[in-house]
């Protein structure tokens, strides 16, 4: 891992992630169209669960405006296939096994973490474990690094979600 991988002001690391639906998702898939969101986590995660869950807003609203959202299972395909369809998640997934190449890239070492890409493949912002302030916050953050008009509340139901719980 080197040091400063995946923090904000960074080159983002090129990555390339077998999608579950088949193919391959790489960086420059997300930097071509303007940036966008890439979110590391594990299906046997708590605090991955409770996330995912509810952010799908800001994941429909980074699809309307053609930017990527992907979320990266630590898991096998089979176990990522069935997280999805335990917890409804409509966007994309990818998986990556051991040594997890992707999330080493990134400095990824509690999940879930979130990263926004920007258009020029610099690392905008990082969000690791869940933090409901730091994560509402991206709203602001998000439209600037992508370029975006306003977008919808980063969360589902935002009230009903705790303040803070550890990945």
């Amino acid at each position: 891992m080197n040091p400063g991988a995946g923090l904000p002001g960074a080159v983002a690391p090129d990555f390339d992630v077998r999608l579950l639906e088949g193919g391959y998702q790489e960086l420059r898939d997300l930097v071509q169209p303007g940036g966008g969101i890439v979110i590391f986590f594990k299906t046997e995660c708590e605090t991955s669960a409770l996330l995912l869950e509810r952010i799908g807003p800001l994941a429909r609203a980074l699809e309307d405006e053609e930017r990527v959202f992907l979320a990266v299972a630590q898991n096998p395909p089979a176990e990522a296939r069935a997280f999805r369809e335990q917890h409804g998640i409509a966007f994309p997934l990818a998986c990556e096994e051991p040594p997890y190449p992707a999330s080493r890239a990134y400095g990824v070492v509690t999940v879930p973490t979130l990263i926004v890409i920007d258009g020029t493949g610099r690392i905008a912002e990082r969000v690791e474990g869940f933090v409901k302030s730091e994560v509402l916050a991206l709203g602001p953050a998000v439209e600037q690094a992508l370029a975006l008009g306003d977008i919808p509340p980063v969360l589902d139901r935002p009230d009903e979600l705790p303040e803070l719980k550890p990945g």
